[in-house]
């Protein structure tokens, strides 16, 4: 800002081609916002010679997660992950708007099977008593495990299976 020369009041002045534009726009800080006493946690270098003295990673607040994914194709999954945003994005605004819009809540509450009675009045889901029971057989196997070559007398989850 400049001063007007007789009544030393500031004058706006407008940035434009002409002018230098040294006027300071921002708040300046001599000490810095950084805490500097967390450079050496920080420093890979120094984390890594700690490691090689000690054979010790340092801790974290990280849940590694370990798993054999050796029969998931990465392409596969981006283009199942592609088509489900798809298909979210599809939906009608009501129903989004339930779901604050966000895909993963929708997925996790179409998973639960809890949630089919509500999924049928939405229009998501249609109400098909052969596949349900096909279904809960399929649960039923699983916690109650048949001997091989025994049938439980359910064709319909033979038939979903085929």
């Amino acid at each position: 800002m400049t001063k007007r020369k007789a009544t030393g009041v500031p004058k706006n002045t407008f940035r434009s081609a002409y002018n230098l534009g040294n006027e300071d726009y921002s708040e300046s800080f001599n000490d810095g916002l950084t805490e500097q006493h967390h450079t050496d946690q920080c420093d890979i270098n120094k984390i890594l010679a700690q490691f090689m003295e000690t054979g010790i990673m340092p801790k974290t607040n990280a849940n590694p997660q370990y798993a054999d994914v050796s029969n998931v194709d990465f392409q596969e999954m981006q283009n199942t992950l592609a088509t489900a945003k798809t298909l979210f994005e599809e939906l009608p605004e009501q129903v989004k708007a339930r779901f604050n819009n966000e895909m993963h809540t929708f997925l996790n509450f179409a998973e639960n099977p809890d949630n089919l009675q509500e999924m049928e009045e939405m229009g998501l889901a249609v109400k098909n008593e052969r596949l349900a029971q096909a279904l809960q057989a399929e649960a039923g196997e699983e916690t109650t495990s048949l001997p091989a070559g025994k049938s439980d007398g359910s064709d319909a989850a033979e038939q979903l299976s085929t």
